[in-house]
């Protein structure tokens, strides 16, 4: 039995509880592979469905060992349901790669098991959000620490997320016609239109719709290259969507502080927010990404604060008698299917996960308050040039 990469399974009937045992024995042995992160260097290599297919085969089975280990090493981590939930869903998909049957010219059944860990895979950031709050809440786990562990956690899944993603859209009918584009890279992503596009998502919720946000984009004169440039463009548009969103909540929040303070008696308090305003810039080397609010800044006491996944309850909706503030307000968790039911205390998790993202990426996120006027954030991004790495890079190897 070959313990990586694709093989052949002979055909042994194992009871339930066998098979428990064997699969624990399993999880111990790839958790002690040392698990490096999915670099992105690696996806860009695997530029074939098979190759991504050998890459998700080899390294995903010894990162999902790994989380499962790094979740049992928390104290009592057993009498939390949520990490309990986490660690069945790690184990159940390692369960699934170990067992699954694959041939160079058959990657269905593989596509089905990566479909289905995708979809089951979809709660576990809330639910560790959930999770932490909880032993936080206990004094079972100090904020320093919760952050280390979040963050050690939340980067390999990010790494092993992708992959997935760049398999499936690489199987996906006619990618090879689509502009040299493979899977999640497009050689010729456009941030500007990005960002444009992350202004039409953000303004999709009614609460800002009527915030101004301007997108406006420059290229270095000096500079042999235009603004396109090869990226994974899913991503960037999530990383921007939630900063944009940010900015635009603190906009609305500071409007609607000012007019109950000024306005005078029985009047309606409605008034214009103010922009959020996007750059964006690029020379030959890097682009770099500027959102811009007015929406009265960050604190200092609390500036520190905003890079935690720190204590908040579900976001309130926006109308009125909404007691959140802005600085309440960032760092929320995005797509979180437990936004707004108010049953559990949670983390926020938005603006700590997308710099992680971010660095992922080889980028940098930086944020710059003026307390009482507003907040500019920014994004720096490396080009990438993928025929450079696919020609100095060596393929993973896996470890035996």
């Amino acid at each position: 039995r070959r313990r990586g990469g694709c093989r052949h399974a002979a055909s042994v009937t194992l009871t339930e509880r066998r098979l428990k045992e064997f699969m624990q024995a399993e999880i111990g042995y790839f958790a002690g592979m040392s698990a490096q992160p999915v670099e992105l260097t690696h996806i860009f290599k695997a530029s074939t469905p098979e190759l991504a297919a050998e890459l998700i085969l080899r390294q995903l089975p010894i990162h999902f060992a790994t989380r499962i280990k790094h979740i049992e090493a928390l104290c009592e981590w057993g009498s939390v349901p949520e990490l309990v939930q986490v660690r069945n869903t790690l184990a159940e998909s390692f369960q699934k790669l170990r067992l699954l049957e694959t041939f160079a010219s058959n990657l269905e059944p593989l596509t089905l098991v990566i479909h289905d860990l995708r979809q089951r895979h979809k709660a576990i950031v809330p639910l560790l959000g959930v999770a932490m709050a909880d032993l936080r809440h206990r004094g079972l786990v100090s904020e320093a620490d919760g952050n280390k562990w979040l963050d050690a956690f939340l980067l390999a899944r990010i790494s092993t997320e992708m992959c997935t993603l760049h398999y499936i859209m690489m199987l996906k009918a006619g990618q090879e016609a689509q502009a040299g584009r493979r899977g999640i890279i497009d050689p010729k992503c456009n941030p500007s239109e990005i960002c444009r596009q992350a202004v039409v998502n953000v303004q999709r919720d009614p609460r800002y719709r009527t915030v101004p946000m301007p997108v406006e984009s420059f290229v270095s004169p000096s500079a042999e290259k235009g603004i396109e440039f090869s990226f994974l463009p899913q991503y960037l548009l999530m990383i921007v969507e939630e900063l944009i969103k940010n900015s635009a909540c603190a906009s609305v929040m500071r409007t609607e502080r000012d007019s109950r303070t000024s306005r005078p008696k029985g009047s309606s308090g409605s008034g214009e927010y103010p922009p959020v305003r996007v750059f964006v810039g690029a020379d030959d080397t890097q682009v770099m990404i500027e959102v811009s609010d007015k929406g009265g800044g960050i604190t200092s006491k609390n500036f520190d604060s905003i890079w935690s996944y720190s204590s908040t309850q579900a976001p309130s909706s926006g109308g009125p008698g909404a007691s959140s503030t802005a600085e309440e307000r960032l760092g929320m968790s995005w797509a979180d299917p437990l936004s707004g039911l108010g049953i559990k205390q949670r983390l926020g998790m938005g603006l700590p996960l997308t710099r992680l993202y971010t660095q992922y990426l080889g980028g940098s996120l930086e944020l710059m308050s003026i307390p009482g006027v507003g907040v500019d954030t920014f994004i720096n991004l490396k080009r990438i040039d993928p025929d450079e790495i696919r020609a100095r890079s060596p393929p993973v190897a896996a470890k035996d």
